[in-house]
């Protein structure tokens, strides 16, 4: 099996010594890469070469972007993707929890290479020419936005930059900007409809019976959260997406007009995957398109795409993803 890693070498992780010691695990095979065209011409150069497995090493964002030049890569040489492996480098992990990446990066690195963990098929969801295992607009994509802000602010600030790690300054941005925002702006309003096969709605326990055809309208309302997912996983831990596994052929489509005092007070059930309320509605779709009446911020894997005011989320084929089993975080 020829295997490849391409890491971001921006990752704030990615300290000196794990730079070597990855090397040492795959010599000849990592490849550190500071640019979205650096990790292209990479990307391209080991596409073209033949490679059954392409380990990507970063956050949310630097997996979404990696899969989508992998993509665009595979499909100018017309070839199939590699099997894809996941090291565990950024501050939102949410790709790296669902396939158990651990903390232990040159360890799970020597792992897939060895050829352990479990091949998983994972269809991802495409908007705006990127494709990522969750896409969302609302308050999720607040929070990349106003993380980032929090980043460039503490790195300015050598002391900071060197006692405030990625979990503390996700908290400080949600504490300090995200929260503040939420409460004092004005929300969007949304309009949802299903564009491909019947969109099944859920509850809880399951599916309520009800399905929707193309053409109709499934949801509209104040967008505190319009997000769709393959995937568990939110990033962080937070498991938004009960169903995201429930369908083949489907995404988990999740919208909700919530409040903040819902919100916060429901966070722990959140990380549970056991937040359901009726403010929240859950349906299991393959194409849809979210229209609001003013530009919003769009997320996709924690990669920010602008604002857009209409976008279109559509399930595409499968990846395949190598699943290491870890204990859990």
């Amino acid at each position: 099996m020829k295997a490849v890693a391409i890491v971001n070498g921006n990752a704030r992780r990615l300290s000196r010594r794990l730079r070597a010691r990855l090397e040492r695990t795959l010599p000849g095979g990592v490849r550190f890469t500071d640019s979205l065209e650096d990790a292209r011409s990479t990307i391209r150069a080991e596409v073209r070469r033949g490679v059954d497995l392409l380990v990507l090493g970063g956050g949310d964002g630097t997996v979404v972007m990696g899969l989508t030049l992998i993509g665009e890569a595979c499909r100018a040489r017309g070839r199939s993707e590699p099997a894809i492996g996941i090291l565990r480098l950024g501050s939102g992990n949410a790709i790296a929890d669902t396939v158990g990446a651990s903390d232990d990066v040159d360890e799970d690195l020597a792992r897939l290479v060895r050829g352990a963990g479990q091949r998983r098929e994972v269809p991802l969801i495409e908007t705006l020419g990127v494709r990522a295992p969750f896409v969302g607009m609302g308050v999720d994509a607040l929070l990349p936005e106003d993380h980032a802000a929090i980043d460039r602010v503490v790195e300015r600030m050598p002391v900071a930059r060197r006692l405030i790690g990625g979990a503390s300054r996700y908290a400080l941005s949600v504490a300090l900007r995200s929260v503040p925002r939420f409460a004092a702006g004005a929300r969007p309003n949304a309009i949802v409809t299903n564009l491909g096969s019947p969109a099944i709605e859920m509850r809880r326990t399951g599916p309520t019976g009800r399905e929707e055809p193309a053409g109709e309208v499934i949801w509209q309302g104040t967008c505190t959260l319009v997000a769709g997912a393959t995937i568990p996983f939110f990033g962080f831990g937070l498991k938004m997406f009960a169903f995201a596994n429930a369908s083949n052929g489907k995404f988990q489509l999740r919208c909700g007009d919530a409040g903040l005092f819902e919100i916060m007070r429901n966070a722990p059930a959140a990380f549970r995957g056991e937040y359901f309320s009726e403010h929240v509605r859950d349906f299991m779709c393959d194409r849809v398109s979210i229209a609001l009446d003013q530009d919003a911020a769009i997320e996709a894997g924690g990669e920010l795409l602008g604002r857009q005011s209409q976008v279109e989320l559509a399930i595409t084929p499968p990846i395949t993803m190598v699943a290491l089993e870890n204990p859990p975080r």
